[in-house]
């Protein structure tokens, strides 16, 4: 311990005044830190009010300060997402008028279908009273279209929830297949392969031996060739010389000359055959030998045919005084003696290639049977690679659907899809209104006072009310507004709305549209359209002309959908719909795809749910 204490100790002079330094400044701190508080005592002690003054009125500036400048909460104002009847209307201001016959006209012209009233009959509001040869096109449209709406809103739900488990399992059970199928190919193209390889050298060695076996037939086949078929040669211009003679030529070109003209044809088509066979090469395999002996057998055999009848034009020919029967017997005897020798040339050349058949039959049919094997196993070759190119492409395109399944809708698809769905919504209003156009309804309740539309008749032009049909309606009263430019697209004939006049503030009165101008009026200096509706009850006793009042025309209508408020709808930087939903006490915004919309709502399609928090509003 005491070594411990010396080890301590400063071991120089300069460490020892460095030490005495830093006391010294150590010192002087603390004795200004002493002076400062003891004269704040004293300074508290003497005005001790003073400070208690101040302390009284700091204490309350602060905390108003904290309160200020404090972060302020946030509050945020929520609705829950419903479930239930979303209805679309065009709001204006109406005025009642007085409009008791009623002239109606179909809106476009055609032929007329069916005429269903008559002159006299009372009518309700929207019964049928007429129609046009193309409704049944305008209704298999109409179906058509609703059955897109379906497809399409199907396709966007199935976007929307993504690709099940099982068909992704499906997916993958089809690559698995591809992959089996590609492998088999493989394995088939390698047994073919090694198949044909082995036949290819068992008839390559079958050739072989037949050429070795039959080398020395093979070798005295060109010999013989040449021996016979030359002998033939000179039998045919020993002919030519005896038909050459005086005696000869005179004799027979007078008595027999058909004759000798099919003699000189035949002799010159034998001597063409036998030219042709012996201009061959030599035979290097059997194949080439019986081909050239055939070919022998063929010349040999015109040969004989062209003797054959030099015999006969001797024989047909008379005698006279020159052509005399001495003469006659000589030629006779001279053409004969060709003949046999013709005739041993032709057998001997048939008995060598008889010979050389009989002695390749047997190597003639293994090499058959092998020959046949080759073909056999390059078609199953052929087959294989074809196998193999298709099972390759179809794999790559199975692997490439699962990979799709299993990535999933892209935000693009699934804005397709919403926008095919609104294209399909647009297609089925334009495929209603023109079924309305060529059906022709009644507007209110009343009775026809003319019908002057006959089956079959065309309806004439729009301005021709020659043609139309004249009804009076029980109430003379009907309601006037005038539309925008925005809404009027929305609104169509026989819809229904309802009045609510200044003149009974709590009572709804019922109508249906029964009239749109097709072309605008400018009210203070905005254009805008014309609509009269029919009220669907009488109401003469209560209404007065001129009263005023909020028009409601129902134009759309979604049942059992969710929907939200519409200040709950944003957009994102792309132009993407989207919501903030309250998620256990936290705010989510999430995508959304959207359908129609009211004055207060929103038909959300995919996105939210039935009970949902959605957020409103944050303060």
């Amino acid at each position: 311990m005491v070594k411990n204490a010396l080890d301590k100790l400063p071991k120089k002079d300069s460490e020892i005044k460095k030490n005495k330094k830093s006391e010294n400044h150590a010192s002087s701190i603390i004795m200004g830190i002493f002076h400062f508080t003891k004269k704040i005592l004293v300074f508290a002690k003497r005005r001790w009010i003073l400070l208690s003054i101040c302390f009284l009125v700091a204490l309350p500036v602060i905390g108003i300060a904290y309160f200020l400048l404090a972060p302020e909460k946030q509050e945020v104002i929520t609705e829950t997402a419903k479930r239930g009847t979303l209805l679309q209307t065009v709001e204006a201001v109406g005025t009642v008028i007085s409009e008791k016959d009623l002239e109606l006209k179909f809106p476009i012209t055609g032929v007329v279908d069916e005429l269903l009233i008559e002159e006299g009959d009372d009518v309700e509001a929207g019964q049928i009273l007429a129609t046009l040869r193309s409704t049944k096109t305008y209704r298999a449209e109409v179906s058509a279209a609703y059955a897109n709406v379906q497809a399409f809103k199907a396709d966007l739900q199935e976007l929307v929830e993504g690709t099940r488990p099982e068909e992704i399992a499906i997916a993958q059970a089809e690559v698995a297949n591809r992959r089996a199928s590609l492998e088999l190919a493989r394995t088939t193209l390698a047994s073919a392969e090694a198949n044909l390889k082995r036949s290819e050298s068992k008839l390559e060695q079958l050739l072989k031996e037949a050429s070795a076996s039959l080398t020395g037939d093979i070798t005295s086949v060109d010999s013989l060739v040449l021996q016979k078929l030359s002998a033939i040669e000179t039998s045919l211009n020993i002919l030519d010389d005896v038909f050459a003679t005086t005696i000869i030529e005179n004799s027979v070109e007078f008595h027999s000359a058909r004759l000798l003209d099919s003699y000189k044809n035949t002799q010159r088509e034998a001597k063409q055959i036998i030219s042709s066979a012996l201009s061959g090469g030599y035979s290097t395999d059997y194949e080439m030998a019986l081909d050239k002996l055939t070919e022998a057998q063929a010349a040999a055999t015109m040969g004989s045919s062209a003797v054959e009848i030099a015999y006969q034009v001797i024989v047909s020919t008379p005698l006279s005084n020159y052509f005399t029967n001495s003469i006659k017997e000589t030629y006779k005897d001279k053409i004969a003696d060709e003949r046999s020798a013709v005739q041993t040339s032709l057998t001997s050349i048939t008995t060598e290639l008889e010979g050389l058949r009989d002695a390749t039959e047997g190597y003639r049919t293994g090499i058959a049977a092998e020959e046949g094997l080759v073909t056999s196993q390059q078609g199953l070759r052929d087959k294989a690679l074809t196998d193999i190119s298709t099972y390759e492409t179809l794999l790559l395109t199975q692997e490439a659907q699962l990979a799709l399944k299993k990535a999933g809708a892209r935000d693009t698809d699934i804005q397709s899809a919403q926008a095919r769905v609104n294209k399909a919504y647009a297609d089925l209003q334009r495929a209603n209104a023109r079924l309305e156009d060529v059906i022709l309804k009644a507007p209110i309740d009343g009775r026809i006072t003319k019908a002057n539309l006959k089956t079959g008749e065309f309806t004439g032009d729009f301005q021709d009310f020659d043609r139309s049909i004249t009804m009076l309606g029980d109430s003379p009263y009907r309601v006037e507004l005038y539309a925008s430019e925005i809404d009027i697209p929305k609104v169509q004939f026989t819809q229904s709305g309802a009045i609510e006049l200044d003149a009974y503030p709590d009572r709804d009165f019922w109508m249906s549209v029964s009239e749109i101008d097709p072309a605008a009026s400018i009210i203070d200096g905005v254009p805008k359209y014309r609509i009269k509706l029919d009220f669907a009850e009488n109401v003469e006793d209560i209404l007065k002309i001129g009263m005023t009042g909020d028009v409601d025309i129902i134009t759309d209508v979604r049942i059992n959908v969710v929907h939200v408020p519409g200040r709950a709808i944003m957009k994102d930087k792309d132009g993407n719909y989207t919501i903030r939903l309250l998620i256990d006490g936290e705010v989510v915004e999430k995508p959304i795809v959207v359908g129609m919309e009211t004055d207060t709502d929103v038909e959300i399609i995919s996105g939210v749910d039935e009970g949902d928090t959605v957020v409103v509003l944050v303060k």
